[in-house]
């Protein structure tokens, strides 16, 4: 079994555990950077107590019926996921696994790169310049989404890459 297929099940192992239900997942073998597992809406309220544990973020009163498409991303050592922003969301990040670097600015003149340790939260704002890349070890990182547009919320079309290192547009 390789790292990440054994880092990926320890993953779904915790979920489980914890009583969070997985809606969706990719742990494809070409997805070079890693995977990400999203959560059911229906589990909010758990992954919010296991990954956001007294960390003020949005909360399904606050949208109600709208999709905050809480996920776990997996970043292999040494990935780097997309530079990109978002027109429609901003975004929240917490790292719950190893350290991570993130790259974080408003234009390409103003990126700065920082090391986030297990605990640390990232608020992206939208239209903000972002890139997640992993160290030494495999990091995890919970992800939350805060759609702007509550008529038209936000989606995975909503990515506007301005650089991929495994030429996605």
């Amino acid at each position: 079994m390789s790292q990440k297929a054994e880092q990926y099940q320890k993953l779904i192992d915790e979920l489980r555990h914890q009583g969070i239900e997985i809606v969706e997942s990719d742990s494809n073998p070409d997805t070079k950077w890693g995977a990400y597992l999203r959560i059911a809406e229906t589990s909010y309220s758990r992954f919010l107590e296991c990954y956001w544990k007294g960390i003020s973020v949005p909360s399904q009163d606050d949208v109600p019926g709208h999709q905050l498409s809480p996920k776990l991303l997996l970043i292999a050592p040494g990935m780097r996921l997309s530079l990109q922003y978002h027109n429609r969301r901003a975004e929240y990040w917490r790292v719950v696994g190893e350290p991570v670097r993130v790259i974080i600015g408003t234009n390409e003149k103003d990126l700065h790169e920082q090391v986030c340790q297990r605990g640390d939260v990232i608020h992206l704002s939208v239209g903000q310049w972002h890139r997640l890349i992993g160290m030494d070890s495999w990091g995890i990182v919970a992800e939350i989404w805060d759609s702007v547009d509550k008529e038209h919320p936000s989606d995975e079309l909503d990515i506007v890459r301005i650089s991929d290192d495994f030429g996605r547009k």
